[in-house]
């Protein structure tokens, strides 16, 4: 059987679930000069329907500290992923962003336990 599986950029593109682990070590392998700022207008998708446009998001970056998304959330900078971001709210949820692509596109994951394991439950494609 010739089949292979799909390469973490090919899952990216096709907006497919990658895990977190993956993203992670993704991001921790991109050399500082392709490293993006997450700010900007992106476009979010969902691995569970990868052709379907959910809307639009603007991401603001505060002078390379905090970022601000989807209206009323902030995430810092991830001490262990270098361009990835990451907060936990008040009931126990933690988020990441993180850095799929050297085009500035990032994956977001939540859940009460941030596993390597946990599936992208979105992805935003920058636009600008």
């Amino acid at each position: 059987n010739g089949d292979k599986a799909p390469s973490f950029d090919e899952m990216v593109r096709e907006h497919a679930a990658v895990t977190l682990g993956e993203a992670k070590q993704y991001a921790a392998a991109l050399p500082a000069e392709k490293r993006r700022a997450a700010c900007g207008c992106y476009t979010c998708y969902a691995p569970s329907c990868p052709g379907c446009c959910w809307g639009l998001s603007c991401l603001v970056n505060f002078c390379g500290g905090c970022l601000l998304y989807n209206p009323f959330m902030c995430a810092c900078p991830d001490s262990s992923t270098p361009g990835a971001w990451t907060c936990t709210d008040m009931k126990g949820i933690t988020y990441f962003l993180v850095p799929v692509d050297e085009k500035g596109s990032l994956a977001f994951f939540s859940g009460f336990e941030a596993k390597d394991s946990q599936k992208a439950s979105c992805y935003c494609s920058k636009l600008c």
